[in-house]
């Protein structure tokens, strides 16, 4: 899932930032090159970066979800099992 969630966060990086580079290239061949780093690495780091930060915080729902979950137990043993009378 982490490949898929990369590819497409790269894909759209990439987009925005060279649609306009794209257009005009299109439209005139002789239009300078853009050099291959901020073409291609940067929107490749801007991809990683993000996809970390996204599934890093998908990570830390789920651990706030499972912390969540035991101390719901818990208080559910708390105050119905152990304060039923007898």
């Amino acid at each position: 899932m982490i490949i898929v969630s990369l590819i497409i966060n790269t894909l759209i990086i990439f987009l925005v930032l060279n649609i306009g580079y794209i257009k005009k290239k299109r439209e005139d061949p002789n239009y300078p090159d853009k050099p291959f780093s901020k073409l291609v690495i940067f929107p490749l780091a801007l991809g990683i970066v993000f996809t970390l930060i996204v599934d890093g915080f998908k990570g830390v729902m789920i651990y706030q979800l499972a912390l969540f979950a035991a101390a719901a137990l818990l208080l559910y043993w708390i105050f119905y099992v152990l304060a039923t009378p007898r």
